[in-house]
């Protein structure tokens, strides 16, 4: 490609970015003990109230929306890596959990949500969110 070519290009572009709608999957850890599974799933600048969350024998259901805030006067995005808008994740089990024994809190920026493993065939539930350090 030439130079001339190059330029041209760049001055073609638009001098902001057009944001995806579909929702995004933040980093997220599973881990399984002999008792439970515990996800960690990073959500900085989420608020914890709005999360919701669902979890059945088979499978938990996250979902929420981080908004970030763009600077006043802004003429051109140079980078973007930190997503925002609406994510969703859905994390299935090969061994069934507890859902009316599972638990969540959000610990500076980082949900954990634990998923003790069921004893029994059991029904799904929706689980509210705490804030705060681990008890």
């Amino acid at each position: 490609m030439s130079d001339s070519s190059y330029i041209r290009i760049l001055r073609s572009r638009l001098p902001y970015a057009q944001f995806d709608s579909r929702p995004w999957s933040p980093p997220l850890n599973v881990f399984e003990t002999d008792r439970e599974m515990v996800l960690v799933i990073e959500l900085a600048g989420v608020d914890p109230a709005t999360l919701q969350i669902e979890a059945a024998p088979e499978v938990v259901r996250i979902a929420g929306a981080r908004q970030l805030a763009l600077p006043a006067g802004l003429r051109r995005l140079h980078r973007m890596e930190i997503a925002a808008g609406v994510f969703q994740i859905e994390v299935p089990f090969e061994r069934p959990i507890d859902p009316e024994q599972t638990s969540a809190r959000s610990i500076h920026g980082l949900l954990e949500i634990r998923l003790p493993f069921a004893g029994r065939a059991l029904r799904q539930v929706v689980i509210p969110v705490l804030e705060g350090e681990r008890p």
